[in-house]
C-alpha cells in the first residue's frame, strides 16, 4: 500500500532539517551561492504567497523524476545549499527529501514555507 501524504510528510521531517526564515536568510548571507527552490506549480505560486526572490521554481515531481542531466544547471553540485520552500511547509520537507535521496547533501527547508518567510517580514515576488 502507498504511503499517504502524511506519512511522506513526516518521513520527509524525520530526514532532513528545518529551518526558520530567519535561519534561511542567514545561510544565504554566509553562503551567497544558496538555492532557494519552490517545487509547487507556478499558477499556484501566482495565486497565493508568491516566490523567495531568486528561486527557482522546480516542481516536486521534477526534483524526484527528472534525470540529473536535466535538471536546472544550479543544481550541478551536490554540495551546494539548498533550502525549499512552498506555501506552508509539507512539499518544501518532500523536496528537501528528494533532493537528500538524489545525494545532495546540504538541504533544508523552511519550516511554515513562504507563508512563513511573508510572515517574518521578507517579501516575495509574484
Amino acid at each position: 500500500m502507498e504511503k499517504s501524504f502524511e506519512e511522506k510528510f513526516s518521513e520527509a521531517r524525520a530526514a532532513v532539517s528545518a529551518v526558520s526564515p530567519q535561519q534561511a536568510n542567514a545561510l544565504m548571507e554566509k553562503y551567497p551561492d544558496t538555492i532557494f527552490i519552490d517545487p509547487r506549480d507556478a499558477d499556484d505560486i501566482k495565486s497565493t504567497t508568491g516566490i523567495i526572490p531568486g528561486a527557482l521554481n522546480v516542481p516536486l515531481n521534477a526534483i524526484s523524476e527528472t534525470p540529473e542531466n536535466e535538471l536546472p544547471g544550479e543544481l550541478s553540485s551536490y554540495s551546494r545549499h539548498i533550502i525549499t520552500a512552498c506555501q506552508g511547509g509539507p512539499m518544501g520537507a518532500l523536496a528537501a527529501h528528494a533532493l537528500k535521496q538524489r545525494g545532495y547533501s546540504n538541504v533544508a527547508f523552511i519550516d511554515g514555507g513562504t507563508q512563513s518567510w511573508l510572515d517574518a517580514g521578507y517579501s516575495t515576488a509574484r
